[in-house]
């Protein structure tokens, strides 16, 4: 590509363990762009940009191993429910997001959580690793950008930021154990600030 932006999606990990032994967990390559199809609908959405399909395809197996089941076993993840239908923009098709509150939770967490997360993490550092090489390498034509007014990247970023502040799960959570000053200080400034 070299239109001078370069859509990579943002590594995403919330590991939360909430009283009563209820672990939520969601990790993610999430798209700073929208994940539309083509015109005709036949191909399906690519959330890398071409150059690193082949890193696209390890993440799907990655998720796959966690996340999908064949017809005779279980997921080594079980399915987290319904994501709200205004945050899906902000999902990858690969995202694992799952709920454990059974009496294996922990251990859970502590051996298949884990693993998944340094695998997401491995992959995602790879694909850091590849984009910076063709940086390095010329290959991008990534140049400095001196207007903002038209980047989709910067866009997607400010979208996603905007959602967040609004819509952070963890809020009332903070608000109940900090009270609203500092939890919303710590959202707008710290967690998700402006651009």
């Amino acid at each position: 590509e070299s239109c001078g932006y370069l859509g990579l999606p943002i590594f995403g990990a919330d590991i939360v363990t909430l009283p009563g032994n209820k672990h939520l967990v969601a990790l993610d390559f999430q798209p700073v762009l929208p994940l539309d199809n083509d015109d005709d609908g036949k191909q399906k959405p690519s959330l890398f940009p071409r150059q690193y399909l082949q890193l696209e395809e390890k993440l799907q197996t990655i998720h796959s191993k966690y996340q999908k089941s064949s017809s005779d076993s279980t997921p080594l993840l079980p399915w987290g429910g319904d994501i709200p239908p205004q945050a899906t923009r902000f999902f990858s098709p690969y995202a694992l997001w799952t709920r454990l509150s059974d009496e294996n939770a922990m251990d859970t967490v502590d051996t298949v959580v884990w693993q998944a997360f340094q695998e997401y993490t491995d992959l995602y550092l790879e694909l850091m690793g590849a984009v910076q090489d063709d940086v390095d390498a010329g290959k991008l034509g990534l140049g400095a950008q001196t207007d903002d007014s038209d980047n989709p990247v910067l866009d997607g970023q400010i979208e996603y930021l905007e959602y967040r502040r609004t819509n952070d799960p963890a809020r009332p959570m903070l608000q109940r154990l900090y009270g609203n000053e500092w939890s919303e200080r710590v959202i707008g400034d710290v967690l998700f600030p402006d651009l």
